[in-house]
């Protein structure tokens, strides 16, 4: 268990948000910075692989590699954020995130591209967790400072696949390098963030694993919808988009669409408190579904955009609602630690939805497998205490 008391922070720190002043507006410019740079390598992975000869299967397996690499960096981090200011756990995932693109620019050799998503996937889910305890420690409710950095990377997500996708125009090396500007640029703000300084961890025998704490079940799910988004939009979506004809320019605007959605949607999310939020995570477990269904089965832009919005919107919604349920949980002291464990669910299904599609698909087809991924996606529907949907409840 991370927390915050137990000792005081360092000899000559502040202890409080309040004491640093807040810094929230600059955490937004490096989340946004850092959410261009992501958006960027996100469109451009998956395209790179298939146009490096890479198959669909390939681009699957690459996915949940990232994927894999992001859960581990986010299990250890609850020790990390004990250990170091969460400042520069910041400065070397935007770190890791140059050399993550840059290795691409050079090479297009199988190795790199596993490189590649694992340098990805280790900058994530460092980059978000330490963003995250960073901006919960600014002034203001916990779900609404959370909110607000998650609405800064959405920005930065729509902004960076819509450049690379311009960029494509000319080639997909051309939009990599925009990756790396808008890492190296995030890096360098990084230095103007508040050095709040790192959380304190209780004793060995005192602590209770966080993950057996009761009513973290809606915000687990939540997180755990958005990973599964995210993992299918970075990997056989754009396959999809692919082999149905769409040009990669518009395959960049469509994920900026979905990303676009989902960014007003996490903005309207910002006004709300902690309380409640894990009883709508069910209602954004159904709109993820659906699109993830549909999707292999339509055809044409306009079909595309509907189910990219609906679906962007949605799962962006479930990872909000589920970590400000999960925060609403605990108490104060356990941010860190709650924080780094829903991440653990989110990076488990954004593991979990390219590999499990890549194991199916030899056998039943593209669309069978996202039908099976949708459908998994609303599994824990059936587990919810109280029982959702609300007729499900005894008087």
């Amino acid at each position: 268990m991370v927390t915050e008391g137990g000792g005081g922070p360092p000899e000559g720190q502040a202890s409080s948000p309040a004491a640093l002043r807040g810094d929230g507006g600059r955490l937004g410019i490096v989340v946004t910075l850092f959410g261009m740079s992501l958006g960027a390598t996100s469109f451009g992975y998956p395209l790179l692989a298939l146009e490096s000869g890479l198959g669909a299967t390939a681009v699957g397996f690459l996915a949940a590699v990232s994927a894999a690499a992001q859960m581990g960096s986010r299990i250890g981090l609850p020790a990390a954020l004990a250990k170091f200011k969460d400042r520069t756990l910041i400065a070397v995932s935007l770190a890791v995130m140059i050399l993550s693109a840059a290795v691409l620019i050079g090479t297009k050799a199988l190795p790199a591209f596993v490189f590649a998503q694992v340098a990805q996937g280790f900058a994530r889910g460092t980059f978000h967790t330490a963003s995250q305890t960073h901006g919960v420690r600014n002034p203001g409710l916990p779900g609404r400072r959370l909110a607000s950095v998650q609405t800064a990377s959405q920005f930065g997500g729509l902004l960076g696949p819509a450049v690379a996708g311009s960029l494509a125009l000319l080639s997909l090396g051309a939009a990599l390098w925009s990756a790396v500007g808008w890492a190296a640029a995030g890096l360098a703000a990084t230095f103007v963030l508040d050095p709040m300084p790192p959380y304190q961890r209780a004793p060995r025998h005192e602590r209770v694993p966080i993950w057996r704490r009761k009513g973290l079940g809606p915000g687990s799910w939540g997180t755990a919808l958005s990973g599964t988004w995210t993992g299918a939009a970075e990997s056989f979506i754009p396959v999809i988009l692919s082999q149905a004809g769409t040009p990669d320019s518009r395959i960049g605007w469509l994920l900026s669409a979905a990303r676009g959605a989902g960014f007003l949607a996490t903005a309207s999310v910002a006004k709300w408190g902690g309380a409640g939020v894990g009883s709508y995570v069910p209602l954004a477990a159904v709109g993820t579904a659906v699109p993830l269904v549909i999707l292999p089965f339509v055809s044409g832009l306009p079909a595309f955009a509907v189910l990219m919005v609906f679906g962007g919107a949605a799962g962006n919604v479930a990872g909000v609602l589920g970590t400000a349920a999960a925060n609403a949980a605990i108490e104060p002291s356990e941010q860190g630690a709650v924080i780094a464990l829903v991440g653990v669910y989110r990076a488990a299904a954004r593991m979990a939805a390219p590999a499990l599609v890549s194991a199916v698909l030899p056998y039943i087809g593209l669309p069978a497998a996202m039908i099976v991924v949708g459908a998994s996606s609303l599994a824990p529907i059936t587990f919810l205490h109280p029982p959702w949907p609300p007729w499900r409840r005894r008087p």
